[in-house]
């Protein structure tokens, strides 16, 4: 992986439309990993959302729109408050580790 990430894309879901209407959990999302870049000195490039399952990566285009900005060198890291976010499936988790690997681009997940 980026041997110095400074960029950060970061990525938060709620499962459910009336969660995301609320707006709360994704505050809190939100707030978490503004913290954790400010703590760390690094630049927040973007925050996408989604309100979706996170049972797998289909019909989660936020998701898909941060792994291509990591992918395609906007950011160096993708960066979710908790793991659960950013998947509930060990397949799906794996190969975004393998992409991240593949594309040198980093992975932080802020409370395991």
């Amino acid at each position: 992986m980026g041997t110095n990430p400074t960029r950060v894309v970061g990525y938060v879901r709620v499962s459910t439309q009336e969660q995301g209407d609320s707006g709360a959990g994704l505050d809190a999302q939100v707030d978490a990993i503004e913290r954790e870049c400010a703590h760390r000195r690094w630049t927040l490039e973007r925050i996408c959302q989604d309100v979706a399952s996170g049972s797998s990566r289909d019909r989660r285009p936020a998701l898909a729109e941060a792994v291509a900005m990591v992918s395609g060198g906007q950011a160096d890291t993708l960066m979710v408050s908790k793991l659960d976010r950013l998947s509930r499936s060990v397949a799906d988790f794996g190969a975004l580790i393998e992409e991240a690997r593949r594309g040198k681009w980093n992975l932080v997940i802020i409370d395991l």
